[in-house]
């Protein structure tokens, strides 16, 4: 009888390596797969996990807000806590910008300071001038404490100051374009001084205006105070202050209330003579501050999924309203002050013009009314102004804010 023997060398199983094939219907799934059965316990297909699920008794189950599964997906780790870093583009931007500000407020005041007894700088109305470059340079100096990482400390900072750099701010600019309200739409011919328009006076009042926003700020300091909160993102984790961008905008109504202010008195006032051109600056002021805080309202709350863009929207929006503030305002006077010295002096003694007081107003085109208006405001400062003061020497006159009745 004659035994067989199988020579396996031999035998081809229809691919081009020697392997015996398995006798199995479905092979085990590698990590990070789960098992998607076909009608029978031992076949089925390996389906993949998704990017943020991992995989739990043959089960691929979504791993908790904030965190990503591992790569092996057998379990789910906690996202990095992520805060603005300094070298961010989103940071350099806004602090790069504020730094240029400060630079430039500083310079600003140093010239104040240097040329105070000169009639541009007097006729400006320094007292108030100090006070707005004082808050402009908070505003400024309120991106660096926007950008840093949150901490019960600079949370605390972040809302007292934040509204406070801006309520410094345009209290100084509403008592300006109140006084000038106040003089221009009062009896034309009457030539009783106005109340209140004295530089003590104005600054008393900015400071009263002021100090509504820090009680204000710090009643709802004590409400809800400063902490830190990690926000769970669906692919994140950010660490932010504990307060909520409604609570955000509500701690600046008071200052959105000073700018309708500010902004109503200057379209009030804009058709003053040119020679007391301060309301033209105050209104291209407070037309562009109201676009900025227009289109920063939609941009802060329309970016909820990415807080860099909110910390820089906010950022920037700060340091604009106080750009435009350092330019309209101060950029005339020390470009005069600076590349026009010749325009920085007295009338001539002696010399007179239309006008009671010895201002000098060239206006030919000028009507009764507005002729008026520039009289009265002349004979008003003539009670204590210098007779033959003039912020050019030229053709205006001093700005009603200083000159006309300090």
């Amino acid at each position: 009888m004659y035994r067989l023997t199988l020579d396996h060398s031999r035998l081809r199983w229809g691919a081009e390596e020697d392997v015996l094939p398995s006798s199995v219907c479905s092979e085990p799934c590698p990590s990070g797969y789960t098992r998607q059965f076909q009608g029978v316990s031992c076949c089925w297909l390996c389906v993949a996990c998704r990017d943020d699920e991992y995989l739990y008794n043959d089960t691929c189950s979504p791993c908790p807000l904030g965190h990503q599964p591992l790569k092996n997906k057998t379990r789910c780790s906690k996202f990095p806590v992520e805060y603005m870093k300094w070298d961010s583009p989103w940071a350099i931007v806004p602090a790069s910008f504020a730094s240029l500000g400060i630079v430039s407020a500083v310079f600003v005041l140093v010239v104040f300071l240097r040329f105070a007894g000169t009639p541009v700088i007097m006729a400006s109305g320094r007292e108030l001038c100090y006070v707005l470059l004082v808050g402009i340079l908070l505003c400024y100096a309120m991106s660096f404490v926007i950008l840093a990482k949150p901490s019960t400390a600079t949370c605390a900072l972040m809302r007292i100051g934040l509204g406070l750099c801006l309520s410094i701010c345009y209290s100084a600019i509403f008592t300006k374009t109140n006084r000038i309200s106040r003089i221009f739409n009062r009896d034309r011919f009457s030539i009783k001084r106005p109340n209140y328009t004295s530089p003590r006076s104005q600054v008393i009042i900015s400071l009263a205006l002021v100090s509504v926003q820090l009680v204000f700020a710090v009643i709802l300091l004590a409400v809800e105070p400063p902490s830190i909160k990690e926000v769970y993102m669906p692919r994140s984790v950010v660490l932010q202050c504990g307060i909520s961008s409604i609570s955000l905008v509500i701690s600046l109504i008071y200052n959105m209330i000073l700018i309708a202010l500010c902004t109503a008195y200057a379209f009030k006032t804009r058709k003053i003579p040119e020679n007391f051109n301060e309301a033209k600056y105050i209104g291209f002021t407070m037309y562009s501050t109201c676009i900025v805080w227009l289109a920063f309202i939609p941009i802060y709350f329309g970016t909820k999924n990415d807080f860099r863009i909110q910390i820089a929207c906010l950022c920037m929006c700060i340091s604009i309203s106080a750009t435009v503030a350092l330019g309209c305002f101060f950029t005339p006077k020390v470009y005069i002050v600076l590349c026009q010295p010749y325009k920085n002096v007295r009338n001539p003694q002696g010399t007179q013009s239309s006008t009671s007081g010895g201002l000098r107003f060239y206006r030919p085109a000028a009507t009764t009314q507005a002729i008026a208006t520039v009289a009265t405001a002349a004979v008003i400062g003539s009670a204590r102004a210098d007779p033959d003061f003039t912020t050019n020497g030229e053709i205006t006159s001093p700005s009603v804010d200083e000159s006309s009745l300090s």
